[in-house]
C-alpha cells in the first residue's frame, strides 16, 4: 500500500520536513532525533531542527507506529491511530481543551501506518502514573476535561466517522474480557491482592450489564485521561492532554472517574477530595447534569481504569514498567469501586 509520509524516524528527510513547514529546499540545514516518552502503543521522538531562518520550530514531536507488531496490531483492532489522527486533524484546533498543536496528521487505509508531527511542549513533563498525582494536577486536568466535554462540533457528532469507533470497541471488550481476565489474573497475581483480583472477576461476570448501560449524556471524551498522558508545568498546572488514541463519543463520567480513580496513590487523598473535584468540574461544564445524577454515573464508572488496565495489558508489548503501571491502574480504581459500592450499580 503506497503512502507519502514517513512512519519511522529514519525516514524523515529534510525535504519532507521542509514541505510540512512550507519552506523551500535548503531551509533546513540539519535534523536529528531521539526517543521520548513511555508510550506502549506507538513510538515517539523529539526532532531537533536547524533552520536558515529563526521563525520555525527548533523542535517537534513525531508520533509513529509502534515498532512492536503486537502493539501495532492492537492499534488497528481498536482503531487507536485513526482516533488520534482524527482528533488532531478534525477537532483539536476548534476545542478549548489544551493539547499540542498539530503540524501534520495523516493515516493510511490499513490504520497501521500513520504520522503525527506535534508541537513540543518542553519543558512541561509527563505525569508519573506510578508515583501518583498532586491535587493541583488533578484539579487542572479536570478543568480541561470540562472544556472538552462542553465542546459541540459544528455539524454535530455524526460528522466524524472516527468518533464512533468506541461503539465497536465496547462490543469487542464485552466479547473478549471474560476469556482474557484469567490471563490477566495469573500475570498480576504477585502485584495485586486477592481481594482486588476477586473484584475484577465480579466485574467481568457483570460486564454485559456494564457495557449495555445507557449513558446519561454523550460528549467527545479522551478515554485514557491518566497521568502518563498528561504534560504538566513545574508548578503542577496542566500544559496539555496528549495521547488521544482512545478519543471517541462517550460518557463524560468515564473520563472523570478514570482520572480521579487512577491518580491518587493514597486512597485517603482521593476520598477526601473527590466530591469537591466532581462538583468543581460540573460547575465549569456547559449543559452539565445535576450533581446527584452525575455522581451515580461517576460511581458506576469507577471501574473504568480497572477495565483499561485489563484490556490494554493483554494487547500491548509486555514490559516491567508497563506491568507496574497496569497494576497501579487496576488497584486504585478497584479500591475506589469498593469505597463507592460500585458493584451495586451493575
Amino acid at each position: 500500500m503506497s503512502r507519502d509520509f514517513p512512519v519511522r524516524p529514519e525516514e524523515f528527510d529534510k525535504a519532507f520536513i521542509e514541505r510540512i513547514f512550507d519552506q523551500p529546499a535548503g531551509a533546513l540545514t540539519s535534523v536529528s532525533y531521539a526517543p521520548v516518552g513511555t508510550g506502549q502503543v506507538c513510538d515517539s521522538y523529539r526532532f531537533t531542527c536547524a533552520w536558515t531562518e529563526a521563525d520555525h520550530p527548533e523542535t517537534f514531536i513525531a508520533k509513529c507506529p509502534s515498532a512492536d507488531p503486537i502493539s501495532r496490531g492492537a492499534a488497528a483492532i481498536f482503531h487507536l491511530y485513526d482516533m488520534e489522527v482524527g482528533w488532531y486533524r478534525d477537532v483539536a484546533d476548534s476545542c478549548d481543551a489544551l493539547c499540542p498543536k498539530a503540524y501534520h496528521a495523516d493515516i493510511a487505509e490499513n490504520e497501521q501506518d500513520f504520522i503525527l508531527m506535534l508541537e513540543d511542549m518542553a519543558p512541561a513533563v509527563q505525569g508519573d502514573q506510578l508515583a501518583g498525582a498532586a491535587l493541583i494536577q488533578v484539579e487542572t486536568t479536570l478543568r480541561e476535561a470540562a472544556a472538552l466535554h462542553s465542546f459541540q462540533p459544528d455539524g454535530g457528532f455524526d460528522l466524524f466517522k472516527w468518533l464512533h469507533h468506541g461503539e465497536g470497541n465496547s462490543a469487542f471488550l464485552k466479547n473478549t474480557l471474560p476469556n482474557g481476565y484469567p490471563v490477566f489474573r495469573d500475570r498480576f497475581s504477585a502485584l495485586l491482592s486477592p481481594d482486588i483480583l476477586d473484584l475484577g472477576q465480579e466485574l467481568v461476570d457483570h460486564i454485559d450489564g456494564y457495557v449495555a448501560q445507557a449513558p446519561l449524556e454523550l460528549a467527545i471524551t479522551h478515554g485514557d485521561m491518566r497521568l502518563d498522558n498528561i504534560l504538566f508545568h513545574e508548578d503542577g498546572q496542566i500544559a496539555a492532554l496528549v495521547d488521544w488514541q482512545t478519543c471517541s463519543l462517550g460518557n463524560p463520567a468515564n473520563d472523570i472517574a478514570y482520572m480521579i480513580g487512577t491518580s491518587f496513590a493514597d486512597p485517603a487523598d482521593r476520598r477526601r477530595h473527590e466530591e469537591k473535584l466532581v462538583r468543581n468540574y460540573l460547575s465549569r461544564r456547559s449543559n452539565a447534569p445535576d450533581f446527584d445524577r452525575f455522581w451515580t454515573e461517576y460511581r458506576r464508572h469507577a471501574f473504568s481504569g480497572f477495565i483499561m488496565a485489563i484490556n490494554a495489558s493483554l494487547h500491548v508489548e509486555q514490559t516491567e514498567r508497563g506491568d507496574k503501571m497496569f497494576a497501579a491502574m487496576a488497584e486504585r480504581p478497584a479500591q475506589m469501586a469498593i469505597d463507592l459500592d460500585s458493584l451495586a450499580l451493575l
